[in-house]
């Protein structure tokens, strides 16, 4: 019944222009889903290995749908945070700007920081899991991690302006603009 129908790209309001920015400060921003068991789990891996390595800094961010306080019913972990782990109170676009890398799971905010620069850093907790990567056909430029190692490997190896280019490409062709002219231009052919 379809067949002679017509699709038309509107774009997504969550395209981004290129931001790439060069020199950021050292620091890890962390992304989790909305669901406590991921927060949870990007929350406690960062959280060792802050333990273990003092001079990496850390922000948490929190997804817009779960709250510090519904967090705290589920893991006593956020009552003595290292000095080096702050949780943001801050815009997604203000945390970006302080942050060098992002590790994420499933959270498309990735996207974004990819745009800004930023290097990817996907956990993958189990080998044999089921990748829940929104990048993941995206190769160049970004790392997975499954353990604390990898994670200090990644976080100390720094992505080459190539790398970091080739991220921004993908970054713009994962969003489009937003254009409604298409539509407009159907429903005056319409009517």
């Amino acid at each position: 019944k379809l067949e002679d129908s017509k699709i038309i790209r509107l774009g997504s309001p969550k395209y981004l222009h290129p931001a790439l920015m060069i020199d950021k400060p050292q620091c890890c921003l962390i992304i989790p889903e909305v669901y406590i068991s991921e927060c949870l789990a990007l929350f406690k891996f960062s959280l060792l290995y802050a333990k273990r390595y003092k001079g990496q800094k850390f922000i948490w961010r929190l997804h817009p749908g779960v709250s510090l306080e519904k967090l705290k019913k589920y893991s006593n972990i956020f009552e003595n945070l290292p000095e080096n782990i702050y949780l943001s109170k801050q815009s997604l676009k203000a945390d970006i700007n302080n942050c060098d890398s992002v590790l994420y799971r499933g959270s498309t905010a990735v996207v974004d920081a990819i745009n800004a620069g930023l290097t990817p850093i996907y956990y993958q907790r189990l080998s044999k899991e089921l990748s829940i990567d929104p990048i993941f056909q995206c190769s160049k430029g970004k790392h997975v991690v499954h353990n604390i190692n990898e994670l200090h490997y990644a976080l100390l190896k720094k992505n080459t302006d190539q790398n970091k280019q080739i991220l921004q490409d993908f970054a713009q062709d994962f969003y489009t603009p937003f254009n409604i002219d298409p539509l407009l231009k159907e429903f005056n052919n319409f009517f």
